[in-house]
């Protein structure tokens, strides 16, 4: 059942009224102009025009408000009762309306893939999802401050592809910036909410992610899901859910009743909360915590889901959240177009050039050197030239099928020896030098990798690190936005 705006004709007033207002102005200008015409200036015979500039405000009002009817999903402000974050949450969401978020701990890609999951739950549920921002964590430090998931993402293709809602945060509430000055006035009181951990049932306590909760000034508490949401409930230590369990487990005022009655993961005393100046609540009064809220569900880290088929389903061509959300969220236009800049200076091609076709390589080091096979000691890294021999391969395959003769090669690595770039470069292959555009100085330390993972994205073949799901979120892009044929290179064999 798609999803659908809450009735009321509001909205058709306010086209009405402005289209109304809009020819009324019209006219009004017109009359003005006809008398003043008569009017010319004596020496320069000049002619006043009057510009109806509350009617140029007034359609851009009209066309918006024509769009929350026509499609109300590409409006955010048609899922809130505010067109613009209130202080708390639960004063901007809608009664008759439901709700889903997730909480993101580990490396960029696979929050951007727990958050592909909790968005896919969201429509499996008919719930909307409401997006957090990243924030830091090991891979930048905590000075570089929370990234919108809308600077990188387009939200709108995304809700133009699934005829479905999706908010960020900061459409909903007022969110907290991370660090603040001792003379920054405190925080309002953070919101309460229950929750649900999908933690492997091995694990006492949920997946917290402080900064998170700290941003958006939440106090949550969580309830373990059942054992009937685990792809293995009979296996402790798996960390698998299943998407049917938790859509049946939210689904809107008809939960599975294995939802009810179930105990917290952490009792009163067991838990604390800092406000923003990073100070303990002290005396205040602790929240005994409550049950997961029905309106707003919410979970702890949605990276490990599973239809029921297999575990690590996100690594698989057929992965259902990948086809329904996850190719759907396509680079903002800005930050592809800063790409192609930083692609064009690596080539030495004149600002605005088109680019050539590209293969486009990315290999994984740091801690897969410790993957090795049995009787190997780390580091375990393929030879680099297996990643040659891979791209000559696929550039014969694009000639053979697309007559395409390609020649240009961009590398994207962890790697920071200086002997592995020079080895990069004997092979006249390309990468972009951070540290000579200066990337981090000028943008910060989100955009080193953003640039990147959006260069990666930009070519008609691609070569891999197996098992890295920075790689394999990259082949998904390269092959569903350009066409192209995608391979990997597996540090385990010979």
């Amino acid at each position: 059942m798609p999803w659908s705006p809450p009735t009321g004709t509001s909205r058709r007033w306010w086209v009405i009224a402005g289209v109304t207002f809009c020819i009324l102005a019209l006219l009004y200008t017109f009359q003005s102009s006809w008398y003043l015409f008569s009017l010319k200036d004596a020496e320069a015979g000049a002619v006043i025009q009057i510009e109806p500039e509350v009617c140029k405000t007034s359609t851009v009002e009209t066309q918006l408000a024509t769009l929350a009817e026509r499609e109300p999903w590409m409006v955010p402000s048609t899922s809130l009762n505010s067109g613009s974050p209130t202080p708390n949450a639960r004063d901007n969401l809608r009664n008759g309306s439901h709700y889903i978020t997730g909480l993101a701990t580990a490396g960029f890609t696979n929050e951007f893939i727990a958050y592909v999951n909790m968005i896919y739950l969201g429509v499996l549920s008919q719930r909307i999802p409401i997006i957090p921002p990243f924030v830091p964590q090991s891979h930048v430090s905590a000075g570089a401050g929370i990234l919108p998931f809308s600077h990188i993402y387009n939200l709108s293709n995304l809700r133009n592809a699934l005829k479905h809602p999706v908010l960020e945060w900061s459409d909903v509430k007022t969110l907290i910036p991370l660090s603040s000055s001792p003379t920054s006035p405190p925080p309002a009181a953070a919101e309460h909410f229950g929750c649900w951990s999908v933690r492997q049932q091995s694990a006492p306590s949920p997946n917290r992610v402080p900064r998170t909760e700290q941003v958006l000034n939440l106090d949550l508490v969580f309830t373990r899901v059942p054992p009937m949401a685990y792809y293995s409930s009979s296996n402790p230590g798996d960390p698998h859910t299943k998407f049917s369990a938790l859509a049946a487990l939210i689904w809107p005022d008809h939960a599975h009743p294995a939802s009810r009655n179930l105990r917290l993961m952490e009792q009163q005393g067991e838990r604390t909360f800092a406000n923003n100046h990073g100070e303990s609540e002290g005396d205040k009064e602790v929240w005994k915590g409550g049950p997961p809220d029905e309106q707003l569900a919410c979970f702890d880290f949605l990276y490990w889901m599973t239809s029921g088929v297999e575990g690590y389903e996100i690594e698989r061509r057929w992965s259902l959240a990948w086809n329904g959300v996850g190719t759907h969220l396509t680079f903002t236009d800005e930050l592809v177009e800063m790409t192609k800049g930083y692609l064009r200076r690596a080539l030495k091609l004149q600002e605005g050039s088109v680019l050539p076709p590209m293969i486009t390589v990315h290999i994984r080091r740091g801690d897969f050197g410790y993957h090795c096979k049995q009787g190997r000691k780390p580091p375990c890294f393929a030879p680099i030239s297996k990643y040659r021999d891979l791209a000559k391969k696929i550039q014969d395959q694009i000639f053979e099928t697309q007559k395409i003769r390609v020649t240009t090669v961009y590398v994207a690595s962890d790697e920071r020896d200086l002997s592995f770039w020079q080895e990069i470069e004997s092979f006249g292959w390309t990468y972009l030098n951070h540290t000579t555009e200066r990337t981090t100085e000028r943008l910060g330390e989100w955009y080193p990798l953003l640039i990147d993972k959006i260069a990666l994205s930009l070519g008609v073949g691609f070569v891999g690190t197996s098992a890295s799901t920075f790689s394999i979120l990259n082949a998904r892009r390269v092959e569903d936005w350009n066409g192209g044929i995608t391979d990997y290179v597996n540090p385990l064999e010979d």
